[in-house]
């Protein structure tokens, strides 16, 4: 009878040890793919930078453009909102894009359908709002 006991125990601990095997193989295998591999997200951004690479290359042979600084590029969706709102985006089309440059101040409007500069022109920065120093004085 005791060799039936031994017998159930020894199948407990292997079953016991074969999930908690079964386990760690999973986790490890969890703990792979996620640090291994890039993330969705890494690579939709690793190829909006590619996008947008290839897309100041091609504004690059049309205008000369600054290389000291990371240009913020946004893409026109309504066009005709834009133009009521500002002449600056006069001649835009919706899918067209805004390549701003701020600290050398410029943006500029491209078209990559047509391979055109719509146009350039200054960004103004708004100025930061003054606080006032004084303090009033009673009379």
């Amino acid at each position: 009878m005791e060799n039936q006991d031994m017998k159930k125990k020894g199948g407990s601990s292997v079953f016991i040890g074969l999930v908690i095997g079964i386990i760690i193989g999973v986790g490890g295998l969890w703990a792979w793919n996620h640090f291994n591999n890039p993330s969705t997200q890494d690579l939709v951004s690793q190829a909006n930078q590619a996008q947008v690479s290839d897309l100041i290359a091609k504004v690059g042979k049309l205008v000369i453009l600054p290389s000291d600084e990371q240009p913020i590029v946004a893409t026109i969706n309504d066009a005709a909102t834009l133009v009521k709102q500002q002449a600056f985006y006069t001649g835009a089309e919706n899918g067209d894009v805004v390549i701003v440059y701020q600290k050398a101040a410029k943006a500029i409007v491209y078209s990559p359908s047509r391979n055109i500069i719509v146009n350039v022109g200054p960004v103004f920065q708004q100025p930061a709002a003054q606080t006032s120093t004084t303090t009033p004085t009673k009379k």
